[in-house]
């Protein structure tokens, strides 16, 4: 486990590193409305997965309990998820033409293509994963994650304009396509379609995975609430400001994502084997390496933000504290992710749920009071954190009442 944790680090490190370039030289290179632009078709992309209404939450549940039960077929079962899916992602393409979004229908395209076919390079992640073959996904990830930014930096210095950064993302899509359709193959299952098991599978993916669904959904929600109002409310300037401010931000928040993804699947399989000790110091032991991680990320990223603008990007001036609010809740939406993971996993949905909408609907509220008066952008981050340590003191709470409980029902 410590030699694939070490290999998601590296790739993520690495993969961050280029990013980060990149994202500094186009955010120094647009205007502040061509970056405006930018952060608006990036935040309506992040929404269009909702569409999904949870079939990939539901399979990721689903996969190790049939990896685990000899009577079941993990592979059809994948299958079938991987067919509703697309068949989705392919519905979801055609609501990017409905935006108003100031760029050619070309390019419009471009997106949605990207957009559809970077499902089964996840897909296929996501299916590795659940079956601990970590050196694979993480060859594709390899390839997704240190190719993208390369391929977006290049095209970017070439042509400098937002349309050769989205032909840069579908090109290195397509070659992570290639590589997840080499690793994983269904070419027998085509053969064998059932369209009888087809229903069954996708009914028992949506039973579990529509709930979860509504918990990630607002979770979504509430990521791009602060985006939304202010392209609704503040000129693309300002959204321009808080897009880059947020976007550098949350590199610490996409890090730790990498750093617990494999002991995600772990947690997983110990909850599925009704292992709670296991499962109890999974949990406590991967928040304490996650707690040292974001730690250093964040002094490094606070005590270096100053330099970046002075130095390189040359604008954006005077966001210093918003940048440092934004890295907290960056930290505070990481360290509940162990949390959620143990809810989801043990089908407490409707109590994340009521968690999820009551720190939602405090954070709609407090937006709304700021749009409404016109409040400096600055404040759409506090509503931000207050909220995620609100969030946090709930689930941990929960967790641990629940895994006591579990422990001592256990011992009896």
């Amino acid at each position: 486990m410590k030699k694939i944790v070490s290999q998601n680090l590296a790739i993520t490190i690495i993969s961050k590193l280029i990013s980060f370039i990149s994202f500094i030289y186009i955010a120094k290179i647009l205007t502040e409305s061509e970056y405006g632009i930018f952060v608006y078709i990036t935040m309506i992309i992040s929404l269009l997965p909702l569409l999904q209404f949870g079939s990939m939450n539901g399979t990721m549940i689903l996969l190790p309990k049939y990896i685990n039960d000899a009577n079941k077929d993990e592979e059809k079962l994948f299958f079938n998820y991987n067919v509703v899916s697309h068949l989705i992602q392919f519905i979801a393409c055609f609501i990017l033409f409905i935006f108003d979004i100031d760029v050619s229908y070309m390019l419009i395209i471009i997106i949605a293509l990207t957009f559809f076919i970077s499902l089964q390079v996840n897909n296929s992640i996501m299916f590795l994963y659940s079956k601990h073959e970590f050196e694979k996904a993480n060859l594709i990830k390899l390839i997704d994650q240190i190719l993208k930014p390369l391929v977006v930096l290049f095209m970017f210095y070439y042509y400098k304009n937002i349309d050769s950064i989205f032909y840069g993302q579908l090109i290195a899509t397509i070659t992570s396509l290639l590589t997840s359709v080499y690793f994983v193959k269904f070419n027998s299952l085509v053969q064998r379609f059932n369209f009888s098991e087809f229903k069954v599978h996708v009914k028992n993916i949506y039973q579990i995975g529509f709930f979860i669904y509504l918990t990630w959904a607002i979770d979504i929600l509430f990521r791009t609430a602060d985006k939304w109002y202010i392209s609704q409310f503040y000129s693309l300037e300002e959204l321009a400001t808080y897009g880059f401010t947020s976007s550098l931000a949350m590199n610490v928040w996409l890090l730790a994502m990498s750093f617990f993804a494999p002991y995600a699947q772990v947690l997983y399989k110990y909850v599925a084997q009704e292992k709670f000790i296991d499962v109890k110091n999974t949990v406590e032991s991967t928040n304490k390496k996650l707690y040292i991680l974001l730690l250093i990320v964040s002094l490094v990223a606070i005590v270096s933000y100053p330099f970046v603008l002075e130095l390189i990007i040359k604008k954006y001036f005077d966001t210093e504290l918003l940048f440092f609010v934004l890295v907290v809740s960056a930290i505070f939406l990481s360290i509940n992710n162990m949390y959620i993971y143990y809810m989801i996993s043990n089908n407490f949905h409707f109590v994340l749920l009521r968690y999820q909408v009551f720190v939602l609907i405090l954070n709609l509220i407090l937006n709304g009071f700021f749009a409404f008066y016109h409040f400096n952008i600055l404040y759409y981050s506090y509503s931000t954190i207050i909220s995620l340590v609100i969030y946090f003191i709930l689930v941990r709470r929960y967790f641990y009442i629940d895994i006591a409980k579990k422990l001592e029902e256990s011992k009896a």
